[in-house]
């Protein structure tokens, strides 16, 4: 048998599911390291007199280090192994992060910042790697996919303890940056429980590993000499970009699109409530944002079954765009101010959730992976400048509405270009 038969039960095992909830928990850590810049940015801006080009830089420190990372941890997961960038990422990033409280000017926290962020950028690559490596082919999509959902839960962590750091403790940024690195050490003591990919020590001539390992997940004993390497046909970037030109111009739309309006909005959000007219305390707008990112997300997991991958990302795409520039034009009336936030945390997170399984869909297995790096390779590089560039409108414009137009209103002319230009994937069957 092949290895992906072995693992593949008709219901994933209890090693299988400490796994993903191991990888699931860990990628919350992810989006409450990458978040959790732009709510100590007001103050970093008061402390180090910071104009809006600097501050956007600031919020792109941890994107552009995970943009360098995820290309060295990526590589060298392929050669020294899955399991031990599995930790060694978790613990880069943890010990940068704790590092930033040591931060004495602003140039010492936009480097902190960039090497945490590295560690991000190798938990992004090797996590989803590696899990995908252990889980039941029949359920793998959706059990990935989830992973996303505990995005948002990460983004509300981060608020609440930048709330008790910055609002409750008289803002102790310091501290602030202490405490999130602990609970990364914590999971780091469950990370050691996850073995290496048995696909890598089987490929590597580790074949009694590897068996070893499959036993161990499965709970039934497995010889070594039960395992057949299956020979995978190679796709090649050639073939992606010569028969599949115009799906791969869909899926960098989608990406792109997605990238800089969920990094340009998000990371800045702190900064816009401050300068909207709002009833009461933006934390509460903060968190009522975070928690509608959640229905969003598990609408577009139902809607993809329901409608289609395309026609769920597109509709979610398009009122992005419409909601957000209507954040972008009432940001003086309180009410539809806030309601065109929450409806477009709802839409972006909806549109997140669809854009995996359409990206899977639109190519064939042995091009899939390649699709899926070179989304995420040239996703992040955008992600990167998305701050940036709201950070230089604000300070051109001394105002918020052309950034938040500029920023949002991409993803309506996105959503148009996809539905003219992209297949529906639901019912799809390659050749």
């Amino acid at each position: 048998m092949r290895i992906e038969e072995f693992l593949d039960l008709e219901k994933p095992t209890q090693a299988q599911n400490r796994i993903l909830w191991i990888a699931r928990i860990s990628w919350s850590f992810v989006a409450m390291e990458i978040i959790i810049i732009s709510f100590t940015l007001p103050l970093f801006i008061e402390i180090f007199a910071l104009d809006s080009l600097r501050a956007g830089i600031l919020l792109s420190g941890v994107l552009i280090g995970d943009t360098i990372g995820a290309v060295i941890f990526g590589r060298l997961s392929d050669m020294i192994g899955r399991r031990k960038l599995f930790q060694i990422s978790l613990i880069w990033y943890s010990i940068f992060t704790a590092l930033t409280a040591l931060s004495f000017n602003y140039e010492s926290l936009l480097a902190f910042r960039i090497l945490a962020g590295m560690g991000l950028g190798g938990m992004l690559v090797v996590d989803p790697a590696l899990l995908s490596e252990f889980l039941p082919r029949r359920k793998r999509g959706n059990l990935m996919v989830s992973l996303d959902l505990f995005w948002p839960f990460g983004s509300l962590l981060a608020l609440l303890l930048a709330y008790i750091f910055l609002v409750g403790l008289a803002n102790n940024w310091r501290g602030l940056f202490l405490t999130i690195a602990f609970p990364a050490f914590t999971i780091g003591l469950f990370r050691l429980y996850v073995p290496e990919s048995p696909f890598y020590l089987a490929k590597t001539g580790r074949l009694q590993d590897a068996a070893n390992v499959i036993s161990r997940i499965i709970n039934k004993e497995v010889n070594s000499k039960e395992i057949v390497l299956a020979i995978e046909e190679e796709g090649s970037y050639k073939e992606l970009f010569s028969k599949y030109a115009l799906r791969v111009i869909v899926m960098l739309i989608a990406w792109c699109v997605l990238n800089y309006t969920y990094y340009g909005l998000f990371l800045w959000l702190p900064e816009v409530l401050k300068v909207a007219e709002l009833y009461g305390n933006i934390w509460l707008y903060l968190i009522i944002a975070f928690i509608f990112q959640i229905p969003g997300y598990l609408s577009a997991m139902y809607l993809v079954e329901k409608i289609g991958r395309k026609t769920t990302l597109v509709t979610y795409l398009f009122f992005t765009g419409i909601t957000g520039i209507s954040m972008g034009i009432f940001y003086k009336d309180p009410l539809l101010f806030s309601l065109s936030l929450l409806a477009v945390s709802f839409f972006n997170l909806g549109a997140w959730g669809s854009v995996y399984p359409y990206t899977s869909e639109l190519f064939p297995t042995k091009l899939r992976g390649k699709a899926f790096g070179l989304a995420e390779g040239i996703g992040k590089i955008i992600a990167t400048i998305a701050p940036i560039i709201f950070g230089a409108l604000i300070g051109i414009t001394k105002e918020v509405t052309i950034p938040l137009i500029v920023i949002t209103g991409i993803s309506a002319i996105a959503a148009i270009a996809i539905f003219i230009l992209g297949p529906e994937t639901k019912n799809l069957i390659f050749d």
